[in-house]
Formats: C-alpha cells, structure tokens, sequence
C-alpha cells in the first residue's frame, strides 16, 4: 500500500525567491526556534505553556507515534533471517528447466509433423470422408472416394463373430 498525502502544508519552509510563500523562513530564523525549543522556552513561560499545553501534548503524542512507525518500520524492512538473505544472494529459490530439456528444446524434438506419404497423400487428395458404425461384433463404414471428379460410396463391413477370422464384406457404388 501507497503512503497517502499529507493531509496539511509544512508548519514552514525555506524557499527563497520566486518559490518564497507565506510559511517561508529564513536559515537564521529557524536556528532562533531551535535555540527557544532547545532552551526550553514554551515550557518555561508559564503564560504561553498554559495556552499552548493542550497542543504540545498532541504534538508529544503524535511524536511517539512516529517513533513506534519508525522502530516498526526500521525492524520490518530488515527482518529476514540471515539463511533468506543468503538465498536471495544466491538465487536458489529460482526456477529453471534441465540440461537435456534445453537441449530437448534447441533441437526440438517435441516437434508433431507428418510422414512424406502423409504429405502425398494430403496432395493426391486420397483422404477419404468416413463415418464408422460399431457393435459388439460388426462394424461397418462408410467412405466416400473421390476420384478426379467421379464420386464413389464404399461400404464395408466386418463380421469380428469369429475373432481368428473375421469376415470382411466390401460394396463401391459409383455416383452420378
């Protein structure tokens, strides 16, 4: 999470020049609030600690709550172990793939492909359109061949009843 804006302006600032705005002060007015701070001045005048006491105490307040985000803060960022800073040196939480599976992929040897009588056949246009029935027993399929424009239905069909020897039963019907 982002830390949000400031909610109010500087108490004062330091700009100079054209960037000087009504909270500017000079370097020598700032070493004069700090010497009356140091000396303790808003608590020794009784008079002015009375008005500004209540607004002191939420400055202290607000001070002590600071030096808690400070001592969290401070001990969030450098609390990992020393074995986690290690590791993190040396990079050993990292992923990676083997020898042989780059070597695997430089040669690409996943690779699918086809047959060159695959190829032929792919330009011949000898695939054949089939749609095959199968029962327990029989199965029959139905192919349509095309041949240079003459359309042919094949119809085959196989009897497995005697698995040692199947029948085979085969039907061309030339279309018009």
């Amino acid at each position: 999470m982002a830390l949000a804006s400031r909610k109010i302006p500087e108490i004062f600032n330091k700009k100079t020049g054209g960037s000087k705005d009504a909270r500017s002060i000079t370097d020598t007015k700032e070493l004069e609030i700090k010497a009356e701070y140091d000396a303790g001045v808003h608590i020794a005048d009784d008079g002015m600690f009375n008005t500004i006491a209540p607004a002191l105490y939420a400055i202290q307040k607000l001070s002590e709550d600071i030096d808690e985000l400070r001592r969290f803060v401070g001990s969030e960022i450098t609390s990992i172990s020393t074995s986690q800073a290690n590791a993190i040196t040396a990079n050993t939480a990292k992923t990676g793939i083997s020898t042989s599976q780059a070597d695997a992929i430089v040669a690409n040897t996943a690779k699918t492909g086809i047959s060159t009588s695959q190829a032929s056949a792919i330009n011949a246009n000898t695939a054949k359109v089939s749609q095959n029935l199968k029962t327990a027993n029989h199965t029959m399929q139905f192919d349509v061949i095309n041949n240079r424009g003459s359309y042919i239905l094949r119809i085959t069909v196989v009897d497995s009843t005697n698995a040692r020897s199947p029948v085979t039963k085969t039907i061309d019907l030339t279309l018009r």
